[in-house]
């Protein structure tokens, strides 16, 4: 035990505790200055971090004085390090900084439509300026929840994508933005809320998807977003039964724990995405939280479980209750010191990193500042939002000659559904919910700018409209209907049909937010129009297509699935295997492998193999012992490359893996690598190869290894065995060497085992074909022991085959083998194992070898006294 671990070990004094555990906690008040409860729990309760919501921002100089003065009072209370000042500042639908205190930019769905993530880095760098210039040093975004569920009552278009890689690669770009900006993003909601029909603030959603199936789906945008450099995330209030014991009855309490109080879900980015940043947790007042486990009780779960720092957003009595709860289970031990002390240790490193600095100018000198730079700012942001906006207006479909219409010559009617009375459950936040079911009224200044004369209908639900409302529409050469969730909407669903049907080429709708309205309903709307939030600026872009000004530039990001690839499992064939070895000559033609190797490196090892074939490409992956699984090679013709197969032979192959694992009764998959070790293609990933190629693994996923990549050596071993001075060192050591034999065989494979080499079974294939003579083996001269060991095959060896490139080392084809080198534990360091390679060469070459290659070296220094020379380098990817 360590001096530190023992010191963290003995109670903290009442103050220590407090202080601690106050900077692990997220609050929210009430108001546009400091409330006395906020002032309560900085001062009193030290809470290290406040969260601000609408209900916070009136003006500009309002909020930076706001924030200022939180800052303030952290300073006069002693705290060693300022506030982190919150917000969720998504963009587009869940917007707290609104016009005209900051410009609206785009949200997650609209930067998914434009299909470029510059798009999103741009808009994540305008908020990040928004945020700092406001005092403003985290962000509760972006969001990487997948909406792959179109009736989602609170994901929705707050997500970019249905689509597991589009949203990773616009998080991945928004996080960017964000942290570059010096805003500290928070990747939320994981594991991922985006396939469920229940909204967590008002019940608790289950997703009953197998581990796989999250790893194919939900966890893709987080496992990358973590990969790339992420140092916040955010739990959600869902329970998902899948990411724990699979042995486990479904119907077990323990199955309906939310993520956010689960520390199996904490593990899977503790432990297996390898994720040391800060974690907090959702608003613990949602019902997902508070109607089955309570708020303040949640708070201790959700540190137990292995979150950093919990949200409580509303409530005076439901913050300091939990504050308490969680100091007399730190007091108690069912929350242990060191663990409070690493979440307070992340907590403070990320403060340093992303510290606000306070000005020194007075404050009307701040307020001046403040407005002019306000102005100058939303002004050049607006600029850049109406651009994005235009990049993401979609036309899904129009009748030929009725988009663009001519203003002038037209008489055009506007309908849209007017607001309906708001429901209530979980405590309110301020955010305007996903599934709204009304537009702005100011959208009908928008179409008059372009048609004076434009009539304005708003229809509710439940009310007909009038005669004369009906007579407009009827009498209009167009019809501009904008909807909102229309497809969760009956009313507005019902209306929108009817006017199709009477009406044909004339009406036009708008999906204002969910795309889903009317996208399957061709021949009742043909002219359909989607623009993915209901801003102001997003419809404008709209009614900019509508009237000629623009051309809709955008795609859908949903509801268009994924090619559906016929990947099918590699048969045994001839056809098939003419097929991959045809593939692979295209698509590796500087690896090229001989037809007999190929097959013989599919048969390898039995029962073990997941080899997958396309038309366009194939992917070749297998289990190890462990179980441990590689993915040997994944290869798609050049001309074919982006159109998801790669992705979909990587996750074929993960889904594959696991159940193999499984059936085999071994477990769940204790790792997942690039590379291979037997069958031998390559070890892990070319270090040379091209960024881009890289970047598809990192993109799915995989994460560049901190160990050291390996590397394989050769030398041409025509001319002297070694430099002279290595030569006098072995000759004058008192070792005796000699081929393995049968005999020889019992003692080699126990001492192996014993010295816990990976490589035993090796050996045992050489001896089950009878190739003895393809080892060397060391001996003490005195007892007679075996001391040493190591591979030295000629081609003729019956292993050589399992490696794919062996041929390739020399243009003469005549390439040896070493490998598998091992030396007893008890006369390691005493050179035995360089006087084994130098006995095998001189071995291999009176039997006509002329080069030698040595493969997946990890030591450096030790094969280069030799003369050897590195080959290939690689580095290490594993998921």
């Amino acid at each position: 035990m360590t001096e530190q671990t023992e010191r963290t070990m003995e109670p903290w004094s009442e103050d220590e505790l407090r202080t601690k555990v106050g900077q692990l906690f997220i609050v929210g008040f009430h108001g546009h200055e400091a409330s006395e409860d906020i002032k309560t729990l900085i001062k009193i309760h030290k809470v290290g971090a406040v969260i601000l919501f609408l209900r916070n921002v009136s003006t500009a100089t309002q909020l930076i004085e706001l924030t200022t003065s939180l800052q303030d009072i952290t300073t006069a209370a002693g705290h060693e390090q300022g506030l982190f000042i919150a917000i969720d500042q998504e963009n587009g639908l869940v917007t707290r900084i609104k016009p005209p205190v900051g410009a609206q930019l785009p949200g997650s769905m609209a930067l998914g439509a434009t299909g470029d993530a510059s798009n999103g880095f741009k808009i994540a760098s305008a908020t990040a300026e928004t945020l700092k210039a406001f005092g403003i040093n985290m962000n509760y975004a972006p969001i990487a929840d997948v909406n792959s569920e179109p009736k989602n009552p609170v994901i929705g278009v707050r997500s970019p994508s249905d689509d597991p890689e589009v949203v990773g690669r616009f998080v991945s770009a928004q996080v960017k933005g964000l942290s570059e900006g010096g805003i500290l993003p928070c990747v939320k909601h994981f594991p991922g809320h985006g396939d469920t029909a229940v909204d967590s603030h008002f019940g608790l959603p289950v997703i009953s998807k197998s581990k796989a199936e999250l790893d194919a789906c939900e966890l893709k945008p987080f496992r990358r977003a973590v990969v790339e450099g992420a140092e916040s995330v955010m739990t959600a209030h869902i329970a998902m039964p899948g990411i724990g014991d699979p042995d486990l009855d479904e119907n077990d309490p323990s199955k309906k724990v939310p993520a956010s109080l689960n520390p199996d879900a904490i593990k899977i980015l503790r432990e297996e995405m390898k994720f040391d940043g800060m974690i907090v947790s959702d608003c613990l007042e949602m019902d997902g939280v508070r109607a089955t486990f309570g708020t303040e009780k949640g708070a201790v779960m959700a540190l137990k479980a292995g979150t950093d720092c919990v949200m409580i957003c509303h409530t005076i009595s439901a913050q300091v209750g939990a504050i308490e709860q969680v100091v007399q289970a730190v007091k108690s031990g069912e929350l242990s010191q060191q663990a409070i002390d690493a979440s307070v240790e992340r907590v403070r490193r990320l403060k340093r990193k992303y510290a606000i600095q306070n000005s020194a100018a007075s404050l009307e000198t701040l307020r001046q500042t403040t407005l002019h730079e306000a102005k100058s700012r939303n002004a050049k942001q607006a600029a850049l939002a109406a651009e994005v906006y235009s990049k993401s207006t979609t036309l899904i479909r129009s009748e030929p000659g009725t988009i663009p219409i001519n203003p002038s010559k037209v008489k055009v009617v506007f309908v849209s559904p007017g607001k309906t009375p708001l429901g209530g459950g979980a405590v309110d936040s301020g955010e305007e919910k996903t599934r709204e079911a009304y537009t702005p009224a100011s959208y009908i200044d928008l179409i008059r700018a372009h048609n004076p004369e434009a009539i304005d209908i708003r229809f509710h639900n439940g009310i007909q409209v009038s005669a004369e409302e009906e007579k407009h529409i009827a009498e209009s050469d167009i019809i501009i209907f904008a909807t909102r969730n229309a497809s969760l909407s009956s009313y507005q669903k019902e209306f929108g049909l009817s006017m199709g049907q009477k009406y044909g080429n004339k009406l036009i709708v708008v999906a204002t937010c969910d795309p889903y309205d009317f996208l399957e309903e061709k021949s009742e709307v043909k002219n359909y129009i989607t623009i993915y939030e209901p801003t102001i600026p997003a419809f404008k872009a709209a009614v900019d297509v509508i009237f000629g000004l623009k051309k809709a530039q955008g795609r859908l990001p949903v509801s268009v699935p994924p090619p559906k690839h016929a990947i099918r499992p590699l048969t045994t064939s001839d056809d098939d295997l003419e097929h991959l070895w045809q593939l692979w000559h295209k698509i590796f033609p500087t690896w090229l492998i001989e037809r007999q190797r190929l097959l013989t490196l599919l048969q390898h090892p039995p029962g073990r193999l997941c080899p997958y074939i396309h038309e366009k490409g194939f992917c070749l992956s297998y289990l190890n012992d462990g179980p441990q699984a590689k993915i040997a090679a994944v290869g798609v013709l050049p001309e074919y490359r982006g159109k998801g197969l790669g992705t979909a032979f990587i996750t074929n192959a993960q889904i594959q893996l696991r159940k193999m694992a499984r059936e085999l009764g071994e477990g769940e998959l204790k790792s997942l690598e690039i590379g291979s070790n037997f069958p031998r293609f390559w070890p892990q990933v070319l270090v040379d190869l091209p960024q881009e190629v890289k970047d598809f693994f990192i993109h799915r996923g995989f994460r560049k290894s901190t160990s050291p990549g390996v590397r394989d050596f050769y030398r041409d071993i025509r001319g002297a065995i070694a430099p002279p001075a290595v030569l006098e060192r072995v000759s004058n050591m008192n070792i005796k060497f000699s081929p393995w034999s049968a005999e020889l065989y019992e003692e080699c494979i126990a001492k192996q085992r014993a010295n816990k080499f990976s490589w035993v079974s090796v050996y045992e294939a050489l001896a089950a074909y009878n190739q003895y003579d393809h080892v060397m083996v060391a001996f003490d001269p005195e007892t007679n022991a075996q001391i040493g060991w190591t591979l030295m095959c000629t081609q003729a060896a019956a292993i050589t085959q399992i490696f794919a490139f062996l041929p390739l080392m020399s243009s003469k084809g005549k390439t040896g083998l070493i490998a598998a080198v091992g030396v007893d534990e008890s006369v390691r360091g005493k050179g035995v194992g360089l006087a084994l390679m130098v006995t095998a060469i001189e071995d291999l070459q009176r039997r006509g070898v002329e080069g030698v290659c040595i493969d997946s070296v990890v030591i450096r220094g030790f094969y280069e006294r030799l003369g050897f020379e590195v080959c290939w380098d690689y580095e290490g990817y594993v998921w």
